[in-house]
């Protein structure tokens, strides 16, 4: 089996457990599919978080950060689907539309400057 197929492999097996655990959750819960949807996001950024950690033995930026993304947007659309915020998306996206590229610009960053500190603190190991 190829090593590109085994990972994917391994993603699809564990985001399916995580997934079988948001259902649980649900149904337990005696929740809403149409609440619990952000759940399956979560489920696919630790999946996939876990698939990274599998394949580097590390974290690695090509895993984490689209990762933390899938992470990130299961919590802010939690937050609406739970009506933890009382107003609708719509309503909060017309209304802090300019916090949406800023927010999204400083994880960018210091995303940039975590891996790139890494990437610099790798190198000086090897030169030494």
């Amino acid at each position: 089996m190829k090593p590109r197929v085994f990972l994917t492999l391994r993603f699809l097996a564990t985001f399916l457990v995580f997934s079988i655990l948001a259902g649980l959750i649900t149904w337990i819960g005696g929740l809403q599919i149409a609440q619990t949807w952000p759940f399956l996001l979560g489920a696919a950024g630790i999946a996939g978080l876990l698939a990274g950690i599998r394949k580097r033995h590390r974290f690695f930026a090509g895993f984490t950060i689209p990762s933390m993304v899938f992470l990130a947007l299961s919590g802010f659309f939690s937050l609406f689907s739970f009506h933890l915020i009382p107003m609708r998306l719509k309503d909060f996206v017309l209304s802090y539309w300019l916090a949406i590229p800023a927010v999204s610009l400083a994880c960018l960053f210091l995303s940039a400057v975590f891996f790139g500190w890494r990437r610099q603190a790798g190198r000086g190991k090897k030169s030494e």
